[in-house]
């Protein structure tokens, strides 16, 4: 009908025919974790400045970096392995010179050592112990013969051997030569001491730069050294370079009788550093290392190891010995028996031991002279006394003293310290201790006992206090008399019996006082009127 007249209706504002909601429809293109099409990044980045990714925040300095996260060349370093102390068993020991100088000292002297402080004194000093290492696995040690090196790898022997004993059989000197000929454009200087090491083409550059690392720089590699090399082009750094090089060292084979070189120079044979090492490797190595069952080597030559492993293990069983030198009292005891000395515990059976050259025995001091009694007496009563207390009024006192330590009559310890000759000597500061603590009550009771005895001030007798007169007591009443009945005159047999009752009556009376006091009972008046 509205067609016919005319009139369309325009459904276009209607638009689709999809229900869904807005942030559903497809021609949106929405999606999650995506930005609405309606927002433009550039557009809201606008004016802002870039973010700043190299540490620093904009507009300050920023936090500085950890020490730990500073690389060289942007390059994370290269992770080190822990170590790990090698897997042995070390028995610690005392060093024979170090034993033998301690066997002299005792062997000379009247004092007691403690046995304790012995084994600390051998600990303090590396080179004084001597340690027995078992490894675990067969072959895991080697070691050098010549001077008792060891190492975990053998590589790490043959490099000692060859550094240290090469000199004990070649010797070196140096000769006069030729200067090198040749153009050469740069020359090679060592950059941490400035020396100058020749033009890296030439065939002794390898030997020098060794050299270099054995004499002056032995802890860094050869490719660490070959890094602080620089190259030098100047013409008169490269002529300086030839003048110095007309000298170079030789070796010569040393002869095996005494070390010396022979006479006559013609029959040396000349060679240089390169050919000595490769003879010494052939001809003289294979009889200087060895792979032992056990090690016995020092604690300082075992510590300065190359094999980190071995020096740990040796620096923590040293460590542990310290704390706790078993192991070392043990060994000590025993060489200390081989050389007949004495042994003896203070205070008591689980005291400190202490060792000693001199026997001792116990003073006599009825048959010796005043002098040396005193002496001995002054000792017993006074534990653990030194010089300080010796008194001054005796003359020569020390001498006597010295006499009795050394005949073993009074015991010397090294700290200074005199004792009487006991099971069990008195020895520490607790016997000091208590000496002070007695000394003010024995001090008060000297001082009570020389002081006269003050007499009691008379006490006044107090006043005799008189006696109260004796009341008199009031005189007894009389009773009054009982009046009499009149008797009645009864029958001659009735007044018998009268009479016979009060005599009764009167009777009874005491009779029964002494009833009373426990006495036996007689019969009742009644029973007798019965």
């Amino acid at each position: 009908m509205a067609e016919e007249n005319g009139n369309a209706v325009d459904l276009s504002g209607l638009g689709s025919f999809e229900f869904a909601p807005v942030w559903a429809k497809k021609a949106e293109k929405v999606s999650v974790g995506s930005v609405s099409p309606g927002r433009n990044r550039e557009q809201s980045q606008e004016g802002r400045p870039p973010k700043a990714f190299s540490g620093q925040r904009q507009g300050g300095a920023g936090k500085p970096k950890p020490r730990g996260f500073e690389r060289s060349g942007g390059q994370r370093p290269a992770f080190r392995e822990r170590v790990r102390p090698l897997d042995c068993e070390i028995k610690i020991l005392p060093e024979p010179k170090a034993l033998g100088t301690i066997f002299r000292k005792i062997q000379s002297d009247a004092h007691a050592f403690k046995l304790k402080d012995i084994a600390g004194f051998l600990l303090d000093n590396p080179e004084s112990i001597l340690l027995k290492i078992v490894p675990k696995e067969p072959g895991g040690l080697y070691q050098c013969k010549a001077c008792g090196f060891a190492a975990v790898s053998q590589a790490e022997v043959c490099d000692h051997a060859m550094s240290a004993h090469l000199e004990n059989y070649y010797g070196s000197k140096e000769v006069e030569c030729e200067p090198p000929k040749g153009n050469f454009n740069c020359v090679a200087r060592c950059g941490l001491s400035g020396v100058l090491l020749g033009p890296p083409n030439i065939h002794e550059f390898g030997s020098v730069v060794r050299e270099m690392l054995r004499t002056k720089y032995p802890s860094m590699t050869e490719d660490e050294y070959r890094a602080r090399i620089e190259m030098v082009r100047d013409p008169e750094v490269i002529e300086e370079w030839r003048k110095g090089a007309t000298k170079k060292t030789v070796f010569f084979a040393k002869s095996q009788d005494g070390g010396a070189a022979p006479q006559d120079e013609g029959e040396l044979i000349m060679m240089d550093r390169e050919q000595a090492e490769g003879e010494f490797r052939r001809m003289i190595l294979p009889s200087l290392v060895d792979a032992p069952k056990h090690v016995m080597i020092t604690a300082a030559a075992a510590m300065k190891s190359p094999s980190a492993s071995l020096a740990m293990a040796v620096r923590n069983a040293v460590d542990a010995e310290r704390r706790a030198p078993y192991n070392m009292c043990f060994a000590l005891r025993g060489a200390f028996h081989h050389r007949k000395l004495k042994f003896f515990r203070a205070n008591d059976s689980r005291g400190p031991e202490f060792v000693t050259n001199v026997e001792y025995r116990q003073f006599d001091a009825d048959h010796a002279i005043p002098e040396l009694a005193t002496a001995a007496r002054f000792v017993a009563e006074n534990p653990c006394c030194d010089k300080s207390e010796f008194p001054k009024d005796i003359a020569d006192f020390e001498k006597h003293l010295a006499w009795l330590v050394t005949t073993g009559h009074v015991v010397a310890f090294t700290n200074g310290v005199y004792s009487e000759v006991e099971k069990f000597p008195k020895y520490g500061p607790q016997w000091k201790n208590r000496k002070k603590k007695a000394a003010p009550t024995a001090q008060a009771e000297a001082v009570a006992e020389a002081q006269p005895a003050e007499e009691p001030k008379a006490v006044a007798e107090p006043q005799a206090v008189e006696e109260p007169q004796a009341v008199e007591e009031p005189q007894a009443v009389e009773e009054p008399k009982a009046v009499e009945e009149p008797q009645v005159v009864e029958e001659p047999q009735a007044v018998a019996e009268t009479q016979n009752v009060a005599e009764q009556q009167t009777v009874a009376e005491p009779q029964n006082n002494e009833q009373e006091n426990g006495q036996e009972k007689d019969e009742t008046p009644t029973q007798l009127a019965e």
